[in-house]
């Protein structure tokens, strides 16, 4: 028995990690040519030569595997995902079948004793199937597998997950046996519209309790893994591509910014979407998970409308600004927002405050909103004065922003993008990161004679409320504006209270 010895170079340290990952449901997400299929079925294969197994009369050791791929059609699976296949384990070895669905399978050497004998053996097979015409039920029905990977998730309906949950941790050996079964999905910087951008980004799954945390034996539920865009320093398994691989891709696409975007940059984008206005947001380098300083004041925007919306921030002590939560009244489909009155959105937004941030002092928060919510005329019915029944919900005292002017809003936000750690959201503003990354966005600027308009006016979405929230809340903080305005900084005058004479 012998095995095919290949030498792989590891991708980088993203892929590295994606591969040593026990997590249930694991997700890679990269650029275009950065060996994220390649990673995928080594993955794949590394379940299986985990599996348990029994020692035969010899002391050799046997262990089982059976692993699944699957694609959309068949097709796309041969051109791709078994290309892929075929260079790390060859149609020659072993015994490959083409009968759809394709099967592979291999007898692996784990290991082997001094004169070169067979002490460990892993009897693998893999079967690759297509969704093609039919649905999800009846590719997956019968399948028992320890793994499954989902190559080019985004591009697969959106139950697949679902029923593959069921399918994996089967794999026609004793349960005994079975270690760490799992469900791999790479893809593509998918559209924030895809199901697995919720699923990954979103991270719409249930909470970990401490039984599920037991059942998982120590595991994650979930675990993403973003490699970085192909033009970054950092970029992923450039050492196996030809010398300008993302920057020829990027010029000759750069009438197809979403391309250059999804498949070069690996960011997130929307379906359809106007240019950004906040285009300096970059996912890998803005989110992360943060703390609330007690010792610092936390400021609170809001906008009001009826779709109303805040978010609660903070400045370090170096003016850095971080975005700790956002109160957001969104339905059930997660793609419109739910109508909501303003005392109502007061009782939204002290619920936000209460739940995250306890024991706060009163004197520690500063809450702020669009001037424009002050010109109410009849201030006779509380709910019709939208700030006063707001503040009335609430329960605090509001203030006006110090300024409405886009301009200034705007820059405010840009400036701290644009700064090394200068801004951070916390993962939770699910909706605010949604803007950021294109949601919160111009309306189309081209004309129809071609031209593109001077002035662009931002597109009233689901996205401008929570956007305009935390600006007018990046507007506090000392000197803020007149930095913006390029002006320089005053500062109050010494005054020397004391009878020593300095110039004695």
């Amino acid at each position: 028995m012998t095995e095919d010895v290949r030498r792989l170079n590891s991708p980088g340290p993203i892929s590295d990690a994606f591969l040593l990952s026990r997590a249930f449901i694991k997700v890679i997400i990269g650029p275009v040519g950065s060996a994220k299929t390649m990673t995928a079925l080594r993955a794949l294969v590394r379940v299986a030569k985990k599996q348990g197994g029994k020692r035969d009369a010899r002391g050799v050791m046997w262990r089982t595997a059976r692993v699944g791929v699957i694609r959309e059609t068949y097709p796309n699976l041969e051109k791709n995902t078994l290309k892929s296949w075929f260079d790390l384990y060859p149609e020659t070895l072993g015994k490959f079948t083409w009968k759809q669905p394709y099967t592979h399978k291999l007898t692996l050497i784990l290991a082997e004793d001094e004169h070169g004998n067979a002490t460990d053996v892993c009897q693998f097979e893999m079967e690759m199937r297509a969704i093609g015409d039919r649905s999800v039920e009846e590719v997956t029905r019968g399948w028992q597998v320890c793994a499954v990977m989902v190559d080019e998730a985004d591009l697969q309906p959106s139950d697949l997950l679902s029923f593959l949950t069921g399918r994996v941790g089967r794999g026609g050996i004793d349960v005994d046996l079975m270690v760490d079964p799992q469900i791999i999905l790479s893809l593509n910087a998918p559209y924030m519209d895809n199901w697995v951008y919720k699923l990954a980004i979103d991270k719409n799954l249930g909470e970990m309790d401490d039984e599920l945390r037991d059942l998982l034996d120590g595991r994650e539920l979930l675990e993403v893994f973003l490699q970085p865009g192909g033009r970054e320093p950092d970029a992923e398994n450039l050492h196996n591509l030809q010398k300008g691989y993302y920057q020829i891709q990027a010029a000759a696409n750069k009438h197809k910014p979403d391309y250059v975007a999804r498949m070069i940059d690996n960011k997130f984008v929307p379906m359809q979407h106007g240019q950004p206005v906040n285009p300096q947001f970059d996912y890998r380098d803005h989110v992360r998970e943060l703390e609330w300083d007690p010792s610092r004041p936390l400021l609170v925007g809001f906008d009001q409308g009826l779709f109303a919306a805040a978010v609660a921030s903070q400045r370090l002590a170096m003016g850095e600004f971080r975005t700790l939560r956002e109160a957001v009244m969104m339905r059930e489909d997660g793609k419109t927002l739910m109508k909501i009155g303003p005392t109502a959105a007061g009782q939204m937004v002290r619920t936000m405050i209460a739940d995250n941030f306890p024991n706060l002092q009163p004197e520690n928060l500063r809450i702020v909103g669009d001037p424009a919510a002050w010109s109410a005329a009849d201030r006779a019915d509380s709910e019709m004065d939208w700030v006063r029944a707001f503040q009335k919900g609430l329960g605090h005292r509001v203030r006006k922003a110090k300024s409405n002017r886009a301009s200034l809003r705007n820059e405010a936000i840009w400036s701290c993008m644009s700064e090394r750690g200068g801004y951070a959201v916390d993962p939770s503003c699910k909706h605010l990161i949604r803007g950021h990354l294109g949601g919160y966005h111009y309306r189309k600027a081209d004309m129809p004679d071609g031209e593109t308009r001077g002035h662009l006016e931002i597109a009233d979405t689901i996205y401008t409320h929570v956007c305009d929230a935390e600006q007018y809340v990046a507007l506090e903080g000392e000197h803020v504006i007149s930095d913006i305005r390029g002006k320089p900084r005053r500062s109050a005058p010494i005054k020397l209270d004391s009878d020593f004479d300095v110039f004695s």
